[in-house]
């Protein structure tokens, strides 16, 4: 079967110098433990929204762990900021983070396969995942960023010689 893309991929490949592959940077069986993960934060479920949101801001993270007990109960997000916090009025220093996180996350193990993660994202719409142990408590976070950025540490010469147009001029416009 011929794909009307494939003589624009042999170029690319071809004008950068070598021939890679994607299957050497990166597997969807590796285990997650392979991908270089975000900082990460945990605080407890009972965290009052400033401090959660000034921890979030200080360490330029995306999301948030929470814990009851040392287990996972939930994850706050900058979606869950934009949604649920912005504009109602809350007072950030009494109300506490476990009324606008996600209870019971999914989440994920060191040895899951990437594959896992990037399901779970898709399927669920969502950017990040905790990574727990085997008592279920918080050790990192998995963002879809984290696998952006090893597949173009990888394909950096790749990417940065890419030529400047396609090969093939297009004739209709693109989109409504």
């Amino acid at each position: 079967m011929y794909d009307i893309f494939d003589d624009e991929l042999k170029e690319m490949y071809t004008s950068a110098g070598k021939d890679s592959s994607l299957e050497s940077a990166i597997s969807p069986n590796d285990p997650l433990e392979t991908l270089t993960q975000e900082k990460f934060i945990v605080l407890d479920e009972n965290a009052t929204l400033r401090e959660t949101i000034d921890k979030i801001q200080q360490f330029h993270v995306g999301c948030v762990l929470l814990k009851k007990n040392g287990e996972l109960s939930g994850i706050f997000t900058e979606r869950d900021i934009v949604q649920k916090v912005v504009g109602n009025r809350h007072d950030l220093e009494k109300e506490k983070v476990l009324t606008f996180m996600t209870k019971n996350p999914d989440a994920l193990h060191l040895k899951d396969p990437i594959a896992f993660a990037l399901n779970k994202m898709i399927a669920g719409g969502y950017r990040h995942i905790p990574i727990i142990n085997f008592d279920n408590k918080p050790i990192g976070v998995i963002a879809m960023q984290d696998i952006i950025n090893h597949l173009g540490d990888h394909f950096f010469e790749d990417i940065v010689n890419l030529p400047p147009t396609p090969l093939r001029n297009q004739d209709q416009r693109e989109g409504g």
